[in-house]
């Protein structure tokens, strides 16, 4: 089961926080801008003596509703001159729809460039930026990029659509393997937005000027009051919302038990096996829940992986 933040007791808060992330790379001041432009730059591999000129943020302001509203994204929409739309969103828990979010706000922010009667010209290029705190698809990159192409020839369509999913777990995973390219310049900042070691930020400053500045911002945001009364306000509503989740999902692998005891059939524990395997709950936790065997959890798993 997915933890929303780890407990801990630090002058730092963590960038993975969606509102601390809005708050250093979503909010219309120069350092903020400065920093979302350095990341776009490292994301798209703009050539080193060029750089994006400028970002226009379409939401740049946090309204205080939000910090307690379970359905709000505190996401990062911009204009980029040349580049079009853009959508950046952090996301800690493992919902089992990304794919399907991600391509609905995308679509969302298409038809929101255009009015009744305007020319269809007029679209821009839309590109959604999901930085994950959990795996998601089966890939051997962190960083997975998708358009759309013709089935046969793999012809790109003409350029209107793109989806960025960053893993952050296996971007870690790859790190800790050695796997990581040198000359990813994507990689430092997944490193400093992943990180929870407060022993870490100074290290990281030193290799890179533009981390420094991170880091520096994320002194200055960890340092007023307010931004952490805000900080521990969004970290209780994500976790009452992981918490309420978690329990309805529970609570809904008992009804699934106790059907399949009431009609005498296994069906009922394999169906909530299965889906306990698919949100990835320990074996050991899922043979004692359901009464299943370790042969038959195994033969459930290997199927899963299978259909994928």
């Amino acid at each position: 089961m997915e933890n929303t933040m780890p407990p801990r007791h630090s002058f730092w808060l963590l960038p993975k926080n969606d509102f601390v992330f809005k708050l250093l790379l979503g909010t219309d001041n120069k350092q903020s801008k400065e920093l979302l432009i350095h990341f776009l730059n490292d994301l798209f591999q703009v050539p080193k003596g060029q750089s994006i000129p400028n970002v226009h943020l379409k939401n740049p302001h946090l309204k205080k509703e939000h910090l307690t509203n379970k359905a709000s994204i505190l996401d990062i929409k911009a204009q980029i001159p040349g580049m079009g739309i853009i959508s950046i969103e952090m996301q800690l828990e493992n919902q089992y729809n990304m794919d399907k979010r991600s391509l609905f706000y995308c679509a969302k922010l298409i038809a929101e460039q255009l009015d009744d009667g305007d020319n269809y010209k007029k679209l821009r290029k839309t590109t959604a930026i999901n930085l994950l705190d959990f795996n998601y698809f089966n890939q051997k990159n962190y960083h997975s990029i998708y358009h759309l192409t013709e089935r046969e020839t793999g012809t790109p369509y003409p350029s209107i659509l793109e989806l960025h999913f960053i893993e952050m777990k296996e971007f870690k995973k790859m790190r800790q393997a050695g796997k990581l390219d040198k000359n990813d310049r994507l990689a430092k900042w997944i490193e400093f937005f992943s990180n929870e070691d407060d022993s870490q930020w100074r290290i990281m400053a030193s290799k890179h000027p533009i981390i420094k500045k991170a880091v520096d911002r994320l002194e200055i945001i960890s340092q007023d009051p307010e931004n952490r009364h805000d900080y521990e306000i969004r970290l209780k509503t994500l976790k009452d919302m992981t918490s309420f989740k978690e329990g309805a999902r529970e609570e809904g692998w008992l009804k699934g038990i106790a059907k399949g005891k009431a009609e005498g059939k296994i069906e009922g524990k394999l169906e909530v096996a299965l889906e306990m395997l698919r949100e990835g709950v320990d074996l050991n936790f899922i043979a004692k829940f359901t009464g299943l065997t370790e042969e038959q959890l195994l033969k459930l798993q290997n199927n899963l992986k299978t259909d994928h």
